[in-house]
């Protein structure tokens, strides 16, 4: 599982909302929004997905930017679970 956070800054406050819901038709989880900003988590399979989603954020209708945060890489969920003691898997 690849996981990416950033946030959207919509042109207005107003937008805010309409992009909010945008995101959750995506499947993508909202877990804040301030003003004009709205704070996203989204999860996918594969770096591939995780990029196409990305990429289509900046169509939505009233979007000004997108900003990504923090990205994990393809495969990394497997060597953690590979770090941890036996009796923790």
């Amino acid at each position: 599982m690849v996981v990416a956070s950033g946030f959207i800054e919509a042109n207005q406050a107003g937008d805010a909302e309409k992009v909010s819901e945008e995101l959750k038709t995506r499947s993508i989880e909202v877990t804040d929004m301030k003003g004009e900003k709205v704070v996203f988590l989204v999860e996918r399979e594969t770096v591939g997905e995780i990029k196409k989603i990305l990429d289509s954020l900046r169509d939505i209708d009233g979007v000004r930017s997108v900003y990504l945060a923090y990205y994990s890489l393809e495969g990394s969920d497997e060597e953690v679970k590979d770090m941890l003691p036996l009796n923790t898997q």
